[in-house]
């Protein structure tokens, strides 16, 4: 049991670099999809990645808190702890990947849709979480 908790902790810690990797992630929302298809520039393409972001905020924090509820004691502090990191971490990266950009714009859509492909795989590793907990009662 412990080690199922383990090996889905080292998969938060790792799914990061993954989803960075990915091109395109089938997790973005059709609506997201459809306006940012349909986005003529980079202003109504930050609009798009801005109501996604949102989006997938919430359904981060969503996935957290049934993950949290999942676990206990210890188990669940340390998800806690690890979520704060994480945090701060994809805060981080997708800023310092985005900086390459050299057009303020074209940097913070890099930086949005980062955020967007970090949060998936974090709101997944979440739901696995869960799942695991769930079917092991």
């Amino acid at each position: 049991m412990k080690c199922h908790f383990l090996i889905t902790v080292a998969a938060l810690l790792l799914m990061p670099a993954v989803a960075g990797a990915a091109s395109a992630s089938p997790d973005f929302s059709s609506r997201f999809k459809a306006c940012y298809a349909a986005a003529g520039n980079d202003e109504s393409k930050s609009a798009c990645l801005a109501e996604e972001l949102g989006a997938q905020d919430k359904a981060v924090a969503a996935a957290h808190q049934a993950a949290a509820q999942a676990l206990a004691g210890a188990d669940r502090q340390k998800l806690a702890d690890d979520f704060v990191e994480w945090k701060k971490s994809i805060l981080l990266d997708c800023s310092l990947q985005a900086d390459s950009q050299k057009v303020a714009i074209v940097r913070e859509n890099a930086r949005k849709y980062c955020l967007i492909e970090r949060s998936l795989a974090h709101r997944n590793a979440d739901d696995a979480i869960r799942q695991d907990k769930t079917l092991n009662r």
